[in-house]
């Protein structure tokens, strides 16, 4: 009975890792098409909910000519005082999905049309 429940467990493990790596897999990167005042309003809520909260400034451009976005930090002293955040984003299927890389959270922009890179 013991051999029956360790591979039960194994099993579920293969079946839920072979199941993210399939979801992972059908991300591929993309860019934003004809964005509206709409799409690029829930762009920039995206990036601020992703950075805590942190109001930034979002070009009107931003996403339509690659996948990644980088947000540099204010220099109001002239100094470096962080590091840039990283986005990218990915079609999943027929959804736009904004990634910040150094955490992984996930937005998927609704109001946004994209198109594989």
């Amino acid at each position: 009975m013991r051999h029956f429940h360790a591979l039960a467990v194994v099993t579920l493990f293969i079946s839920i890792t072979a199941c993210k790596t399939e979801a992972v897999r059908a991300e591929v990167p993309a860019y934003l098409v004809d964005p509206t005042p709409v799409s690029r309003a829930e762009l920039r809520q995206a990036v601020n909910n992703s950075l805590g909260g942190r109001a930034v400034l979002i070009a009107d451009d931003a996403l339509t000519k690659s996948s990644m976005l980088v947000i540099e930090p204010k220099h109001l002293t002239g100094r470096d005082l962080g590091r840039p955040e990283h986005f990218r984003l990915v079609l999943n299927g027929s959804k736009c999905v904004l990634v910040h890389l150094g955490s992984d959270a996930r937005s998927e922009l609704t109001s946004s049309n994209c198109a594989a890179e």
